[in-house]
């Protein structure tokens, strides 16, 4: 397997999108680029702003992470 860097904020990743380094290396061409779960939260955070929703990061069983998007009352 190759190496794993986060698109937005440059971190290396391992498998589960888990950060690796605590700080942004430089950008590598030959990587597989995805976004890591820190960036993919606040990317959820926005868009719930922005919509009046919230969004649910669940693990399931078989290890792959789902969205699943509430309604928030008010």
């Amino acid at each position: 397997m190759g190496v794993r860097q986060c698109a937005w904020c440059l971190r290396l990743i391992n498998g589960d999108g888990e950060g690796v380094s605590k700080l942004p290396v430089p950008k590598i061409y030959e990587a597989t680029h995805g976004i890591c779960r820190a960036c993919t939260l606040r990317w959820l955070e926005g868009v719930g702003k922005e919509t009046g929703a919230s969004a649910v990061v669940e693990r399931a069983s078989n290890g792959q992470y789902r969205v699943r998007e509430e309604e928030t009352s008010g």
